[in-house]
Order: structure tokens, then sequence, then C-alpha cells
């Protein structure tokens, strides 16, 4: 969407990034945010949330490459990491809640990703620790889809209960079919 930052458009009030930052942490769990080297909008867009904030020169790269930073600074006690892009106006906690139980209901997966109603791949998507050796060779902007591919054997997808993971903000022409439909 450039030159405009599609996680700085409004959305009920506030900037995407920050709408959906107050989703994932309505659940209460770590929440770690990656974000371009300040100064940078986005870090005022996440002030005084209470969630933990870092930088990584990675992400100049695109998605990959934030993705990888992100998982290699990760500390070792970590055992699961639930991915959530910060362009998805529509999640809500109930997404979250149903990729948790399909890990607890399908702990032999490695991957638990859910389909949107067209059968296509949504988020969140959670990865398994015996994963996150595999961020380290990703590149591009295609996020995870080869850590998926690899591990594609212990991936679990179910449907998930809304379309809201599904659907996501990448032209300012969805931004608007959004803001209609949302009828904000």
């Amino acid at each position: 969407m450039a030159p405009d930052d599609k996680l700085m458009l409004p959305v009920q009030g506030q900037p995407l990034l920050r709408h959906v930052a107050k989703q994932v942490l309505a659940l209460k769990l770590a929440t770690h945010a990656a974000l371009p080297a300040k100064p940078h909008p986005r870090w005022d867009a996440l002030a005084g949330l209470g969630l933990s904030m870092a930088a990584y020169g990675d992400s100049a790269e695109g998605l990959a490459g934030t993705l990888r930073a992100a998982v290699a600074d990760l500390p070792a006690s970590v055992t699961h990491l639930c991915v959530v892009l910060a362009d998805l106006p529509d999640i809500q906690t109930q997404d979250f809640d149903a990729v948790f139980e399909q890990v607890k209901a399908h702990p032999d997966a490695l991957i638990w990703r859910p389909l949107g109603p067209k059968g296509q791949p949504a988020h969140p998507t959670v990865f398994h620790r015996s994963t996150f050796a595999a961020f380290a060779s990703i590149g591009g902007d295609r996020g995870a889809q080869s850590v998926i591919e690899t591990f594609r054997g212990a991936l679990h997808e179910f449907s998930a209960t809304n379309g809201a993971g599904s659907y996501d903000i990448d032209t300012l022409e969805e931004y608007q079919a959004y803001l209609a439909h949302a009828n904000l």
C-alpha cells in the first residue's frame, strides 16, 4: 500500500495495528510485537499496551525476515509460537481459542493452522518449538510458508469457526471495502 502504512489505517478509532494488538492482549498471554526500527509510528501506536516490542533489522526484507529474526530471539523456554499478522481487522479472541483447542486436541502435530471459508490458509497459526530451526532459512515475503511446507506431514489444518483470520487488508480498495462492510 505504499506510500501508506496499512497498519496505521484507522479501524474503530485507532490504528489497525493497535486494534489487532488489543485483541491478542485480551488473551492475557505473553505477546511480542516485531516492529521497524525507531523512530516509527508503529511504536507510538502500541505505546502503553504493555506488550514486548523489538525492532529487527531483517524486517526490511519483508515478513520472512521479521519472522526469522523474531523466532531466533525467542527464549529457550518458549515451546509454541502463535503467529498473527497485524493486518487482520476482524481477528478475535475466539479465533485464538479455536487454534489453542486444536493444539490440545492434536498434540502430535507440529503446526496448527485454521482454514478460512473458502479453504484458504488463515490465522492465527501455531508452531511447535520443533519447527523453530527451520525459520532460520526462510526468506522473501512468503512468511513461514516454507516452514509449513517442510513440516507438511505434521500440519494439522481445521475449518475456522469464522472467516476473521482469513480476511486481511493489503490494498486501499480492501480497506475501503472493509469499512463499508463493517459499517465503520
